[in-house]
């Protein structure tokens, strides 16, 4: 999630805030999870709709049989930066 900023509140209560922010466009999400309960209330704003960006990443990250941080790379150029899972070969612009 390009230009998105983030940043996770828990309290001793079984609460916890993930927090989003995209500060160009002054776009922001919030998800609270309350302890026992299965789903979040989510509350966002701006022309940004982050928290589908969040949810669409996450479904592309299961797609992919949730693989962890070692499976990702980033190749820097004087052309530009690009993410890849697996395969410099197969890559996309960040």
């Amino acid at each position: 999630m390009p230009d998105c900023a983030h940043v996770i509140n828990r309290s001793d209560g079984g609460t916890a805030k993930a927090w989003f922010f995209d500060l160009t466009s002054r776009s922001w999400a919030a998800a609270v999870f309350r302890s026992g309960e299965p789903d979040a209330t989510v509350y966002q704003s701006g022309p940004r709709r982050l928290w589908d960006e969040v949810e669409a990443a996450h479904r592309w990250w299961a797609a992919r049989g949730e693989p962890d941080h070692t499976r990702f790379g980033l190749t820097v150029t004087a052309e530009g930066q690009r993410a890849w899972l697996d395969d410099p070969a197969d890559s996309w612009a960040v």
